[in-house]
């Protein structure tokens, strides 16, 4: 398969820098890094409770209040007191 790229300077001095380390062709270092790429598994996408629940938990907001966990049911005795 021929595959034709147009790299910026950055990567493009990056894969030389590569090459050059590696001491092999540049097809042979390309080849490598493609096989590499493909055969990593990537990470499945976040759902969005997931992301919810990372951005909470980086913020601090998980476990921040104590309670017995029925504060959805018995909020305004909470709220105002036992009245």
């Amino acid at each position: 398969m021929h595959i034709e790229a147009e790299l910026d300077d950055t990567h493009a001095e990056r894969l030389l820098q590569w090459q050059q380390h590696l001491n092999k062709p540049l097809a042979d270092v390309v080849a490598d890094l493609l096989a590499r790429a493909l055969d990593e598994n990537p990470a499945p996408p976040e759902t969005e409770g997931q992301k919810l629940l990372r951005i909470l938990d980086e913020e601090g907001l998980i476990d921040c209040m104590h309670g017995d966990g029925n504060l959805s049911v018995e909020y305004k005795k909470h709220l105002w007191g036992n009245k």
